[in-house]
């Protein structure tokens, strides 16, 4: 992934301490015992962005396409090469936001820059109220669709 770019911040929480051998040791075991099992990673906010890292790399790493992704409230962690890299490789990912949730907003994302910032990957399904009523809507295929969180 030539152009890709992330969030060197999260990357490096997940990729630098103890917690991504364990992680990896522990889905193997279990694979071991079980056979190929399907892995579902989740988090929420910083968690969430962790998580995604996580979800890549066993991806790769175990070569399954049995890992699946929930995050909530999760903020970008990586530009738009990233987000297309990423999709191919966790393609059941989904993101949950809330509309008064500042963190998915985070880094910001500029329109008229986009080869320059930072870009979600699909799938989001945005919580909101319409007329006092929780309303879910899953969102467009691009990771930033401008009805959604965005």
């Amino acid at each position: 992934m030539p152009d890709a770019k992330v969030h060197t911040g999260f990357y490096s929480a997940y990729n630098n301490t103890l917690l991504r051998p364990a992680i990896t040791n522990a889905v193997r075991k279990a694979r071991r015992l079980y056979g190929d099992i399907s892995v579902i990673v989740t988090g929420h906010s910083m968690g969430g962005a962790m998580a995604s890292f996580c979800a890549l790399d066993l991806a790769i790493s175990l070569g399954s396409d049995s890992v699946h992704l929930m995050t909530f409230g999760q903020p970008r962690i990586g530009n738009a090469a990233f987000a297309s890299y990423f999709e191919q490789y966790v393609p059941s990912a989904i993101r949950v936001t809330h509309e008064h949730d500042i963190v998915p907003h985070l880094p910001p994302y500029f329109f008229f820059l986009p080869h320059l910032t930072y870009h979600h990957f699909p799938r989001e399904v945005w919580e909101h109220d319409v007329d006092g009523n929780t309303t879910f809507r899953v969102c467009d295929g691009s990771g930033e669709d401008p009805d959604c969180c965005r």
